[in-house]
């Protein structure tokens, strides 16, 4: 049998179908039609068979007799991670009706399946999600929208207050070492893409990343400010529509961070858009609607939003190091997101300059 690295994208895709029958099998699906979403991380297949009992949840929320299977990459996140996930999925769903994609368990009861298939090297972790019903309106939002969208994630934070995970399950935090530092999936540590910057992106990325680690320093992480966030949810990415209700889909890169991050990741999308008032305006509208946020953690939110793009830009910077080839699909975002850490900067009074110094410290 050929090695799973010397054979063609469409050869790796046959082995990894073999491998979502297998895993299907210990679902108590027997007969299924399923077509490939993606091959980029994790393996994601769309599944469609009526071998498993209908949900109960509300008419709507989600595809009649479909699912996705995920493969998940192996090394991007831990067990006990993926384990974390599906079981707050599982509690927003069970405990407060959120439209969140709902976990199904194995015939052994198990969230989390590993799975070994001969061709496939290693043992591949799979999740089975229902299929969340709604379209993206990734390229015609409105500020109705993001006010839908803040509804939904405060009621996603409110919700993380009040419960309590399993002991001895982690995830990832999006704290000052989670954003700067640490080795986020690109294979570089963020902490070593700094040397990769240029003199002027190096300034101003520091002035915001210091300004950040004093706020967090001065926050903490209490359940005030700091708790189980998606990390990636934005009209542009992870959020459905079905008649003007929001649906909070993909939580893999979900982890512990501070509320306000989770805002300045929805504000993402309209960041260089004139309307930004309008739709910062009508995102905490909603959020108001449900939790309220104080004026102190509000304020913060554009400087969260720059240290999003430092950290983005950071992780960005090293996988297209070490992988030149992935320059093409990165390289403007790469420009486009240091171009707003700098002019971020100089309105708050950083001394941009073309030196190596460190002087806005």
């Amino acid at each position: 049998m050929k090695p799973f690295n010397e054979l063609t994208r469409l050869g790796r895709i046959r082995r990894m179908r073999e491998l979502a029958r297998a895993a299907l099998t210990r679902y108590g699906v027997n007969e299924a039609r399923f077509s490939l979403v993606r091959q980029a991380g994790n393996t994601l297949f769309r599944v469609r068979t009526s071998d498993l009992p209908a949900p109960d949840a509300p008419a709507g929320l989600f595809e009649q007799g479909q699912y996705l299977l995920r493969v998940h990459e192996p090394g991007y996140q831990a067990p006990d991670a993926l384990d974390l996930e599906l079981t707050w999925l599982t509690a927003m769903r069970r405990e407060a009706n959120l439209p969140v994609p709902e976990p199904i368990p194995t015939l052994e009861g198990q969230w989390l399946l590993p799975v070994d298939v001969p061709g496939v090297p290693g043992t591949r972790n799979c999740s089975l999600l229902r299929w969340v019903k709604g379209r993206s309106v990734k390229e015609r939002f409105r500020p109705h929208h993001l006010r839908a969208q803040g509804r939904l994630m405060a009621q996603l934070h409110q919700f993380s207050t009040r419960w309590q995970p399993p002991a001895g399950l982690g995830k990832r935090k999006f704290d000052w070492d989670g954003l700067f530092q640490n080795d986020v999936g690109s294979g570089m540590a963020n902490g070593e893409a700094w040397a990769l910057l240029s003199p002027l992106h190096r300034q101003a990325f520091s002035f915001v990343a210091e300004r950040l680690r004093h706020v967090m320093d001065d926050w903490g992480q209490g359940l005030d400010v700091f708790g189980l966030i998606h990390g990636d949810l934005g009209v542009d990415a992870n959020l459905f529509f079905w008649h003007g209700e929001p649906r909070a889909i993909d939580f893999d890169d979900s982890g512990y961070g501070y509320w306000v991050f989770d805002l300045a990741v929805a504000l993402d999308a309209c960041r260089d858009d004139p309307a930004y008032p309008r739709y910062r305006e009508a995102l905490l509208d909603g959020y108001a609607e449900f939790r309220s946020l104080p004026a102190q953690q509000a304020e913060q939110i554009e400087l969260f939003l720059a240290g999003l793009q430092v950290y983005w830009n950071l992780w960005a910077t090293g996988g297209t190091h070490l992988y030149p080839r992935l320059l093409p699909e990165f390289g403007e975002r790469i420009a486009r997101t240091a171009d707003f850490v700098v002019r971020y900067a100089r309105r708050e009074g950083c001394p941009i300059a073309p030196t190596t110094e460190m002087e806005c410290k």
